[in-house]
């Protein structure tokens, strides 16, 4: 630890209490006669200062790895499961890797099959050029192989390796920026070779159990949305792969491959071909069959379970209000989900969780299938248990924080029944200590090709404005993924009118509930949303006090003609919002844009952007500020340089949340936590940042 960051903590232990006194109290009357929990601070929601989890067990079951602070900033730790002492307290070795990016495919950090390498991800500008870095974890001193040197170019990783080899798979747009090339690097002499080069072709490569390039999707046009196949490779060790075609995919159709098992012949993958909602499927490769595995009525399916390296999944989740998973009928499925319960009734005899569960699951399985970590979902905070099905023993890893239960709120899911009759979910979070109408966050998902789940309890950000007095809302409108086609088909060409209305009726339906203050309303979103936002706030439906739009879009046709050079997903937006190379089209997407009325926009507005941002430019929020500014309209704007589309960055979130808490708190009446002493840290103290 540097002398300089000794000096500033010190002096901050002596200036906390003094610090804390910049707190204001809540100015709206329901919140100054509630009684209301202790307030969070912000940091101990974006600065992670304490937080360790996202436990992972090697290979060969032996260590554990996980994400806590280094250094004040993001890093790992490893340590041996059989040496005595507390795991999470006493970590072996601690790894200063700074922030981790968001994943491309599957996780964004792990082991590799020797149990002893480990890997992630980083995105160091926020362009979404994310590199690959891989580590040796006995080594006393971190020495990180930066496997994709190249900061113009977005890699990924394909594949964790086999037991015994030193070799892994991963991809790369390093030679065109429009088609993935597959990479073989061996981290023994941290040599790489190409093995797969993309004609321009190739949607996605497909590796199986046994670590080889054994599948891949091919387009069979050039324009994004033409026909694709899923093909096999008849043998990978071949000198000249043939292929053969298992599926045919329509440009429309969902098709996400999960598992290759070539010595079972089988291939999994979630799809909604011939169905309205997505489920898992099961493709014979011996004689070409298809079945459906699993699927819900409700909702697509969510997460498959597999055994670690090979074998058929066991279970699988969903999330059509809370979040659930169903065990097959399998003798994995039996051993698994018999662990599970009984790690489950130990946790609750030895106090580690004090309410049912809501979801209880094996997050990450040794290959023996002998040690796990179970991951619990409850109301009030996430548990992590490490369970030994040889001992019959449990450890916690992690566990709720002991305040959570009397400092958050627990999210609830509701349904309502649009103005048209469709049905539509969301969830909601009332503030603790609040009995009548409280002022309320509305917050419109991005995407719009996502959708909201619910949450564990857990010092976030939703719940830091539960925190602060404000019912937040959140709604999976039409158009939201994870509902079937029909449902996110319903959203097309209609996202500036009724979409816009079941954002506005959610709204309603929080008002007609008691849950929400009608003279106390803002709106909050990011992409997707944060152009929701800035389209509520035109439209009026509601009289929102304030909003606050987050790399908004403000500009369709400009966001279209700008999309990543890798994204072949075009025929979704021109779908969804129109051709901008049509001329009548384009006046279409052009009307139903911010801009094209950003005049209408009167109350506060809070716009935030970063500057790398590849998916909506930053130009965007640049000319919503510049138009409101010359009407004289009250707009504040932040920016940060070293960001992109997501706010990655702690002290970089710590000062944005620190803006819109006040800003929330001067226009709905809410309370702030004030100066927060994080806020004096400087971002050179932490080289991993």
């Amino acid at each position: 630890m540097s002398r300089r960051l000794v000096m500033v903590l010190l002096f901050l232990a002596h200036l906390a209490m003094l610090l804390s006194a910049c707190a204001t109290a809540p100015t709206h009357p329901v919140l100054r006669s509630a009684t209301l929990p202790e307030l969070i601070p912000v940091s101990r929601v974006v600065a992670n200062s304490d937080y360790k989890g996202f436990f992972r067990i090697s290979p060969d079951g032996k260590h554990l790895l996980w994400i806590q602070p280094v250094r004040g900033d993001t890093g790992m730790a490893v340590r041996e499961i059989d040496r005595e002492g507390d795991i999470p307290a006493a970590a072996d070795r601690l790894f200063a890797t700074g922030r981790i990016a968001r994943p491309v495919h599957g996780d964004n950090f792990g082991w590799l099959a020797d149990s002893r390498h480990a890997f992630y991800h980083k995105d160091p500008s926020g362009a979404e050029n994310t590199q690959i870095v891989i580590f040796d974890t006995e080594k006393p001193s971190f020495e990180p192989w930066l496997v994709t040197p190249s900061t113009k170019a977005r890699s990924f990783f394909l594949h964790e390796g086999v037991p015994g080899s030193t070799k892994v798979l991963f991809a790369s747009n390093d030679r065109d920026p429009t088609s993935f090339d597959v990479f073989e690097a061996d981290f023994a002499t941290r040599r790489i070779r190409e093995i797969a080069r993309n004609d321009g072709t190739i949607a996605r490569w497909i590796v199986d159990t046994d670590g080889r390039l054994a599948g891949r999707i091919r387009q069979l046009g050039r324009k994004d949305g033409s026909d694709r196949v899923a093909e096999v490779a008849e043998d990978p060790d071949e000198t000249v792969v043939r292929w053969r075609t298992v599926a045919k995919i329509d440009g429309f159709d969902l098709w996400h491959p999960l598992r290759i098992d070539r010595k079972q012949r089988r291939l999994y993958a979630h799809s909604n071909i011939g169905l309205d909602k997505s489920a898992l499927k099961e493709i014979d490769l011996g004689g070409g069959t298809e079945r459906v595995l699993f699927e819900r009525e409700r909702v697509d399916v969510g997460h498959t379970l597999f055994p670690r390296s090979r074998g058929a999944p066991y279970a699988a989740t969903t999330t059509p209000d809370y979040p659930k998973i169903d065990y097959f009928e399998s003798a994995a499925a039996v051993e698994m989900k018999a662990a599970v319960d009984q790690a489950v009734a130990l946790a609750r005899e030895q106090g580690v969780i004090l309410e049912d569960p809501v979801r209880a699951m094996p997050d990450t399985v040794s290959e023996d299938t002998q040690r796990m970590v179970v991951k619990i979902l409850s109301a009030y905070g996430i548990s992590e248990l490490l369970f030994d099905r040889r001992t019959g023993t449990m450890r916690p890893l992690r566990t709720p924080a002991p305040d959570a239960g009397r400092l958050l709120s627990p999210m609830v899911p509701f349904f309502f029944r649009a103005s048209d009759g469709l049905e539509i979910p969301g969830y909601v979070i009332r503030p603790r200590g609040v009995t009548g109408p409280a002022p309320l966050v509305a917050i419109p998902h991005g995407g719009p090709w996502e959708r909201d789940f619910w949450s564990a309890g857990d010092f976030d950000l939703n719940q830091l404005l539960a925190n602060r007095g404000y019912a937040v809302l959140k709604v999976n409108y039409r158009g939201s993924a994870g509902y079937g086609r029909a449902f996110m088909a319903a959203g097309a060409r209609r996202t500036a009118g009724r979409v816009q209305q079941d954002i506005a009726e959610a709204v309603q339906w929080a008002i007609d509930h008691g849950i929400a203050d009608s003279r106390r309303i803002a709106v909050f979103g990011a992409s997707f949303g944060g152009f929701s936002a800035l389209m509520q706030l035109i439209e009026k439906p509601h009289p929102y006090v304030c909003g606050i739009n987050l790399v908004g879009v403000a500009n369709w046709p400009r966001v279209l003609e700008t999309l990543p050079p890798y994204w072949r997903n075009r025929h979704y937006f021109e779908w969804f919002y129109g051709r901008p190379d049509d001329p009548s089209e384009r006046e279409e997407m052009w009307r139903g844009s911010p801009l094209s009325r950003i005049g209408e926009i009167t109350v506060p507005l809070l716009v935030i952007h970063g500057a790398n941002d590849v998916r909506v430019l930053k130009q965007d929020s640049e000319e919503v500020v510049s138009e409101l500014r010359k009407l004289g309209r009250p707009v504040r704007y932040l920016v940060f340089e070293n960001e992109g589309h997501h706010v990655r960055r702690w002290y970089n979130r710590l000062a944005m949340w620190r803006a819109i808490e006040d800003f929330l708190a001067e226009h709905l009446g809410g309370r702030s936590g004030g100066f927060d002493f994080r806020q004096l840290l400087h971002p050179a103290d932490f080289p991993g940042g």
